[in-house]
Formats: structure tokens, C-alpha cells, sequence
């Protein structure tokens, strides 16, 4: 599950670096790539029941959730949704470069001018600054990047949720201010399982760089179903 603006596209190469009996299934929330005419969602209640529908027919073996930044907190919600009703449950859940729900911080760069929120996303990936100063790509880009960031900054716990029964792995970047090491951490309170915390050089999106190490250890979640 991609991160805020990010889409299915972001792990299209992942298939090909794993074994073939791992599937790897990418989530495309709304709004973008092939689902560009289907309004994007803004509460994060909303995309998760979007996910859960989109996939729930597939889960017809033992499965790993994996999502980075806000996709930590949809596949986390996922996990917690099918926990509580019926079918298969998630075996491993790995989060990415997102405090835990109950740490969460909270911003309003969703309710900023659109030269806010593109200094906001330069400063997150600055290799993409100069497409960003493209009138027409943020035309195109921003309504979905404008609606991520309301899921994200409007989540709330707003209950104590149950523990999830299956394991948390929580991958961090040593760099990375968003979600600092000492955050992750945090992820260990919201398992009954073991939970392990992974972390890798790099600053917010070190899954890029060092997309080996983060494929290894979802293969390494992996592995111990299949055996």
C-alpha cells in the first residue's frame, strides 16, 4: 500500500525481485493511474473500506500486509478490519516510515495553498522538485495528493483498538524525520505477536535505495508461512 500521492506503479518492479512463489498484489487506491475517474478518498475509514473490498476475494491464502508512510496506517486499519470479521486474517503485518496510530502527528498541509504543499512534497523528494514546478503536473497531480494528505492528517484512533494476533515488523530509515527510530518502537504495543524493528540508512523513501534490504525482509515474513 504506496504512500500519500504514490500509486501501485511504485512496486511494480518488486514481482521480479522476488521468488515466484511470493505474489505480490499492489494496491491502487482511488483517484490515480487506472482508477484516475474514481474520486479519491478523504477519510481514511473510507479508503480502507476501498481496500478491503478490493482485495478481500483474493485472500484465499496466508498473506502480508506492507505499506509505506500512509500506507503503514491503511495497511495497519486493513489488519485490523479483516482481524474482526470473517475469513482469512493477516499473517505479518511490516510497516514502513510511519509512527504508530497512537503516536500519530498531526498536520494541515492539506488545508495549505498549493505552493505549500509542493514545497512540502520537494522536501520529501527532492528529485522531483522540478516536475513539481509544472503547472499542468500539479494540476493533474495535487487534488489526489491534497485528498492523501487529508486521510492521513485527519486519522484518529478512536477507540483502543484490540492487538492484532500476527506479527508487526516495523522497517525504519536511520535519517528519516518523519518517522523517526524511537517511534518505531511504538509498533511493539499493538501486537500480541513478536514485533521486530528494522532499521535501514536512508531518509524518508530509503525503500528505493535500498529496495533489496526491504525485499528481503518481507521475503523473510514470507518465508516462515510457506514453510
Amino acid at each position: 500500500m504506496p504512500h500519500a500521492g504514490g500509486a501501485a506503479s511504485f512496486f511494480r518492479s518488486w514481482s521480479s525481485s522476488l521468488p515466484p512463489e511470493v505474489e505480490v498484489c499492489a494496491i491502487q487506491y482511488p483517484g490515480r493511474e487506472d482508477r484516475w475517474n474514481v474520486p479519491a478518498c478523504g477519510a481514511m475509514s473510507e479508503l480502507v473500506e476501498d481496500v478491503v473490498a478490493g482485495i478481500r476475494d483474493r485472500l484465499d491464502r496466508p498473506f502480508v500486509l506492507f505499506g509505506h508512510s500512509l500506507g503503514a496506517a491503511v495497511a495497519y486499519e486493513t489488519a485490523q478490519t479483516l482481524q474482526r470479521g470473517p475469513g482469512r486474517k493477516a499473517s505479518h503485518l511490516v510497516v514502513s516510515a510511519k509512527e504508530p496510530p497512537h503516536h500519530h502527528r498531526a498536520d494541515d498541509f492539506h488545508q495549505r495553498s498549493d505552493d505549500a504543499l509542493c514545497a512540502e512534497l520537494a522536501r520529501l523528494m527532492p528529485d522531483r522538485a522540478d516536475v513539481l514546478a509544472s503547472p499542468e503536473v500539479r494540476s493533474l497531480l495535487l487534488p489526489t495528493v491534497r485528498a492523501d494528505y487529508q486521510v492521513d492528517e485527519t486519522y484518529r484512533l478512536v477507540n483502543s483498538p484490540a492487538l492484532l494476533d500476527c506479527p508487526i515488523t516495523a522497517l525504519c530509515a536511520a535519517d528519516d524525520t518523519e518517522a523517526t527510530v524511537a517511534e518505531a518502537q511504538g509498533w511493539r504495543q499493538l501486537t500480541r505477536a513478536k514485533c521486530n524493528v528494522v532499521v535501514l540508512p536512508g531518509d524518508h523513501f530509503y525503500l528505493v535505495p535500498h529496495r533489496n534490504a526491504v525485499l528481503a525482509t518481507i521475503h523473510h515474513a514470507v518465508s516462515a508461512l510457506l514453510s
